[in-house]
Order: C-alpha cells, then sequence, then structure tokens
C-alpha cells in the first residue's frame, strides 16, 4: 500500500512540474517564443541599472539559440551554395542582441508575424556571402 501511494505522489510530482516547464512547443527551445516575450524578458533593469539576474540569464538563453539556429542555418546555406554566410557582423554577443531587436521591432510594426525565429532569420539572411576558401 505505501509503495502505491509512493508510487501516486511521485506521478503527480513528476506531472506537475512537466506541465510547468511546457511553454516551448515540443522540445524547440526558446525560439519557439514571440518577439515579445523575447523582449520582455531580456530588459529588466535593477535599481542600479544594470540588467536583472532573470533578463540576463534570459538573453544568453536566446542568443545561444539564436547563434545554434544561424550555424545551422549558414550549414544549409553552405550545403546549396557551397560558400558560407560572413557572420563576424554578430559574432559579439551585444552586435547580435541589437541586431534581432531591430529584427523584432522591425517584424512586430511591418508585418503579421512576431515569432523570435523569423527575426533571427531576418538577421542571418542579411548577413553577406563569404567564400569557404577564404579559410
Amino acid at each position: 500500500v505505501r509503495f502505491i501511494i509512493t508510487l501516486l505522489f511521485i506521478n503527480i510530482f513528476l506531472f506537475s512540474a512537466k506541465s510547468s516547464f511546457a511553454k516551448d512547443v515540443m522540445g524547440l527551445g526558446i525560439g519557439t517564443r514571440t518577439c515579445t516575450d523575447f523582449l520582455n524578458e531580456t530588459v529588466d533593469v535593477r535599481d542600479d541599472g544594470e540588467l536583472t539576474d532573470v533578463a540576463l540569464f534570459k538573453r544568453l538563453e536566446y542568443m545561444q539559440w539564436a547563434n545554434g539556429f544561424m550555424t545551422a542555418l549558414n550549414i544549409r546555406y553552405y550545403e546549396k551554395n557551397n560558400r558560407f554566410k560572413k557572420m563576424n557582423t554578430v559574432k559579439k554577443f551585444r552586435d547580435l542582441y541589437e541586431a534581432i531587436t531591430d529584427s523584432c521591432y522591425y517584424i512586430k510594426t511591418n508585418g503579421n508575424h512576431n515569432e523570435f525565429s523569423i527575426a533571427t532569420y531576418m538577421v542571418f539572411d542579411s548577413l553577406e556571402k563569404e567564400n569557404y576558401q577564404e579559410y
């Protein structure tokens, strides 16, 4: 009887813990979120003018996802065109953040989409092309 009750409580605990992390769609990560979420979650500052810990971690999470997504896009671009796009303009954390922020503001005001992944793709699409042989 104890075993069954313990098993029941473990299942309830796991189910509630799993459902509380269900914001991301089908395990695709933070890239499935909206630009509105991105813009709201990454700008909170403390009284001293520094980012809050939560905002900094969210910003890092978004930028890590964007970097991985753009790397995958660049590999796919190479497969189709035998050359990579230059990613030097978004190599720095702040530059990538500002480029995606600008892209989010653009698609929110001029388009009917609000996805963070589309904003990231727009940044990738604007990058210059680079010959693979230069490396």
